[in-house]
């Protein structure tokens, strides 16, 4: 009895998986690689402080020359020229890549930069992010008399208690949906081919079946062709 319901169930799922099984791998490898990833991809952290960019005067406000010089201070921020002027300590990094430990960002509207320091522990993100507000306070201080505007501390960063990546659920729906659009599309090549070879075989094969036969003309009467004899 387990032998015939086995059976009766190896014949459906050998049909499904030559109809789906590319698919299906697919979905599992993409499945299988955002969970790779977000178990094996390299911890980091990320900390962020706030500087602001106020014009010097009696008033302080944040006109439009704050917001152009904040534009231009946060490209200078993860520069290693502009973090010498910095008097926190910098967490220790290959050369030429601040780039990939201080991340600035601006707003068009507002003259607030945030700084984010990304690093392997939570102490050196925060420390990669409150180097680069100190050097680019110290900056701007250093550079006042000629711009009219300032840098002002905002926020210092603090360790941050959980990782910034990776984030396993996003990875595991990163990498499935990836499999998913591959499957979709393998799904929809395999299916033109068979369309294509389907109408194939319905066509029928004109070359070998030769020439259609031409209309047969009418016999012509016994009387008519003796006529023709005799005139002959």
């Amino acid at each position: 009895m387990l032998a015939a319901a086995a059976g009766r169930v190896r014949g459906p799922l050998a049909a499904l998986l030559r109809r789906f099984g590319l698919s299906i791998a697919f979905v599992l490898a993409g499945f299988l690689g955002g969970l790779g990833y977000a178990l094996f991809a390299p911890t980091t952290y990320t900390a962020a402080a706030f500087v602001l960019v106020v014009e010097e005067g009696e008033s302080g406000q944040a006109g439009p020359a704050a917001v152009s010089f904040a534009q231009a201070y946060g490209r200078l921020a993860p520069l290693p020229e502009t973090l010498e002027y910095s008097a926190l300590p910098v967490p220790k990094a290959a050369p030429g890549s601040t780039r990939e430990h201080i991340q600035a960002s601006t707003s068009p509207d507002t003259p607030l930069i945030r700084l984010a320091g990304v690093g392997r522990t939570p102490r050196d993100a925060a420390a990669f992010a409150n180097a680069a507000a100190d050097a680019l306070v110290r900056y701007g201080t250093s550079h006042r008399a000629d711009t009219g505007v300032r840098v002002a501390l905002m926020t210092l960063a603090a360790p941050p208690a959980t990782p910034s990546s990776p984030n396993p659920p996003l990875g595991v729906a990163v990498g499935t949906a990836s499999g998913v659009l591959l499957a979709g599309l393998s799904a929809a090549v395999v299916s033109g081919r068979r369309g294509r070879v389907d109408a194939a075989r319905r066509r029928p094969d004109t070359a070998a079946a030769g020439p259609a036969p031409g209309p047969v003309p009418d016999a012509v009467e016994p009387a008519h062709a003796e006529r023709a004899g005799v005139r002959t």
